[in-house]
């Protein structure tokens, strides 16, 4: 047998589906059931670690105490979704892990949506879908800590099925769809408003495409948008200093020259955040498809255009953001709504080259088992290896066994912690009390009539010489309580190696 006899035997027998590759190859329902499978393990692995929060989780804990237009620097979507799941099951680890996956898993599902919109074989919607895995974003990041950059997520990936939906059919459910999702999106980030800009360019410059933008049913978009973005928009007027300092706080290094230093800085950041975010997906297709993959560089159509013109210009916000806002340093987080359509917009263009992709599914599988694997070590492998390695994470840190020596001595009818962290596992560890966190009270919050005392003050204690404690009281000083000495309190660290320990300072007020 010759050698070209060979490798034609190879590609037929790679192109036969194994049984799992066969199973997903089914479609959007199979995928589904697969990724909703490792998004359960997820949840499971989170719960088998200890009962302490990452800072993230310790914020949602926090603000599910109270309902708000606006909590911060970011915006409140994930906030309500939250508040809603605690609302019915209560405040625990649970409730808290449970909405960030659902939310991932959505996201995987409107994204496959999307790409059945432009092609009806299930196993290239299956396909698509599964290839967000290659993206950190959508696969490491979530299982570390993040909240409101999965929301986000899933509005993009609910704006690309419901714009790709209008612009196949025009039908009223895509218009409504667009505007729920550009809702979503705007009040789960501030940088997803750049993504909807970004798309009417790219529609515009297709001359077939371009009446959708007039079509009266854009006012159906228009209108549900607002609906959802208006409470927070009020709140807004109001805040703009607070919504804004943090995010444009995050992006700017403190002593970095300004003027054109500044600028090649800012853009070099944008360029490494670019590779981090995309270079794993590029370098799996590239090796997967091998020869194909760079024939399909120069092959395209008005969708893989759409696509290319919507990353682009995205992109170019961001530059423009650059210029103008004094920014530094650009994260791939940040680049999230722009960048999504990527995996899509390769396999795009690897079948407008003639590629069969579904019938490469079979070398995928593996890739995506492997990620999935791998993704869920880090957080439980640097949390079981804390002692050896003396690389604590917050999760770490035995808040339950001081809750435990805390409710030994009473019943706190409020709890005053410094800083988030803390207030929220203070929140998880005594979920029937008002935790308020003194770097960041809340008005009105809890009622003045329901503070009578005892009240216990809580603050990580760094060995400071000052004979006050360090942390602000003027929360409940018009309730005339008396406080008593400050005492110490100190925990192992979960899984450390018994000589280093979480130390605290504490005081009632009764």
């Amino acid at each position: 047998m010759n050698r070209g006899s060979v490798d034609a035997v190879r590609s037929e027998e790679l192109k036969k589906p194994g049984r799992l590759a066969g199973l997903l190859a089914g479609g959007l329902g199979p995928a589904a059931l697969f990724l909703g499978a490792y998004f359960l393990l997820s949840v499971a692995v989170r719960l088998a670690l200890p009962n302490a929060l990452t800072l993230d989780e310790a914020e949602q804990a926090l603000f599910s105490q109270y309902w708000l237009a606006g909590y911060g620097p970011q915006p409140p979507f994930y906030n309500w979704v939250q508040n809603a799941f605690v609302s019915v099951t209560g405040i625990s680890l649970f409730s808290l892990t449970l909405p960030k996956f659902l939310m991932l898993l959505l996201c995987y599902v409107f994204f496959g949506m999307a790409a059945r919109e432009l092609h009806t074989r299930p196993g290239f919607a299956a396909l698509a879908m599964l290839s967000l895995l290659t993206l950190p974003q959508l696969s490491y990041m979530p299982q570390q800590d993040l909240t409101h950059t999965v929301a986000v997520l899933m509005a993009t990936a609910l704006f690309l099925y419901g714009l790709f939906r209008t612009l196949v059919r025009a039908d009223w459910q895509g218009y409504l769809i667009v505007g729920v999702a550009i809702g979503i999106g705007t009040i789960s980030k501030y940088n997803f408003a750049l993504l909807p800009a970004a798309t009417i360019i790219a529609v515009f410059c297709d001359r077939e495409w371009r009446p959708r933008l007039f079509d009266p049913r854009i006012l159906a978009t228009a209108i549900v948008s607002l609906v959802i973005v208006l409470p927070h928009a009020l709140w807004l007027l109001g805040h703009l200093d607070l919504a804004t300092s943090g995010t444009i706080g995050k992006m700017v290094e403190a002593n970095i020259p300004h003027g054109a230093v500044r600028i090649v800085r800012a853009l070099g950041s944008l360029m490494l955040a670019c590779v981090a975010f995309g270079a794993l997906t590029v370098v799996i297709f590239a090796v997967a498809f091998k020869r194909e993959f760079r024939q399909s560089l120069k092959a395209g159509d008005r969708w893989t255009r759409l696509l290319g013109l919507m990353m682009a210009v995205g992109l170019l916000g961001v530059v423009l953001v650059i210029l103008f806002t004094g920014t530094t340093k650009i994260t791939e987080r940040w680049l999230d709504p722009y960048l999504l359509p990527l995996p899509l917009y390769l396999l795009l263009k690897l079948e407008r080259a003639g590629v069969d992709t579904t019938s490469h599914l079979r070398r995928f599988v593996p890739v995506f088992a492997v990620i999935m694997l791998v993704t869920l070590v880090p957080l439980a492998g640097k949390t079981l290896t804390g002692g050896l390695t003396g690389g604590y994470t917050r999760i770490n840190y035995p808040f339950a066994s001081v809750a435990e020596a805390l409710k030994a001595e009473g019943r706190p009818v409020v709890i005053i912690a410094a800083g988030m962290n803390l207030a929220g596992n203070m929140r998880l560890q005594f979920p029937d009390v008002p935790v308020i966190n003194s770097e960041q009270p809340i008005a009105g919050f809890p009622a003045p009539n329901a503070v009578k005392g005892p009240v216990l003050a809580i603050w990580t204690d760094e060995g400071s010489a000052s004979g006050s404690p360090p942390i602000d009281l003027s929360s409940i000083e018009t309730l005339g309580l008396t406080p008593t000495p400050a005492k110490s309190l100190s925990r192992p660290y979960y899984y450390g190696d018994g000589k280093i320990q979480l130390n605290l300072g504490y005081l009632w007020l009764r």
